[in-house]
């Protein structure tokens, strides 16, 4: 999955080779998820820091994706709890601080077409689908009626919304 969202390689060096030295620096998906940054990523020989930003959206939409479906929490009983009332009240989830959800995916589209630039696109699939959750269950030929995604575009998205399952997987 990595490869695919690295896309190419450089000279001497493939892009399933940069991948497998992520996996080795990082020690796999949750790894990268608990301590990389761009700069980090962008040491590791081929990658760079735009295909480093990439792989850090696809990341953090799979911290969305676990903030959005983890379990509720159960609160306990006031007979098993006599400090239930002393609590405060539950607070709200706060919104996701940082890009939304089509700059991390304009990240991973990576470029455009004239006149569409990959947010164009971005924003265009999310209004289609609803969200980045509406993208999963999806037939992937159905994004091809965005104009500006092609047959590798998708194929990227494809590999970072399993990405983002594993990691949000991983964090539960």
């Amino acid at each position: 999955m990595l490869a695919i969202l690295i896309g190419s390689g450089v000279a001497g060096r493939s892009a399933l080779a940069i991948a497998n030295a992520i996996l080795d620096e990082y020690v796999g998906l949750y790894g990268i998820h608990r301590g990389a940054t761009i700069d980090d990523l962008a040491k590791i020989p081929g990658l760079g820091r735009r295909k480093a930003a990439r792989i850090l959206a696809a990341i953090e939409l799979g911290r969305r994706l676990y903030k959005m479906n983890r379990p509720a929490k159960i609160a306990p009983k006031a007979e098993e709890d006599l400090f239930t009332s002393l609590r405060p009240p539950p607070q709200p989830e706060p919104e996701p601080q940082g890009p939304s959800e089509a700059d991390l995916l304009a990240e991973i589209i990576g470029s455009g077409i004239r006149g569409r630039p990959p947010k164009v696109i971005a924003k265009d699939l999310l209004v289609k689908f609803g969200s980045f959750l509406g993208l999963f269950g999806q037939d992937m030929g159905n994004f091809l009626a965005i104009k500006g995604l092609n047959s590798v575009k998708i194929i990227r998205i494809a590999a970072a919304m399993e990405i983002a399952k594993r990691i949000s997987h991983a964090m539960s």
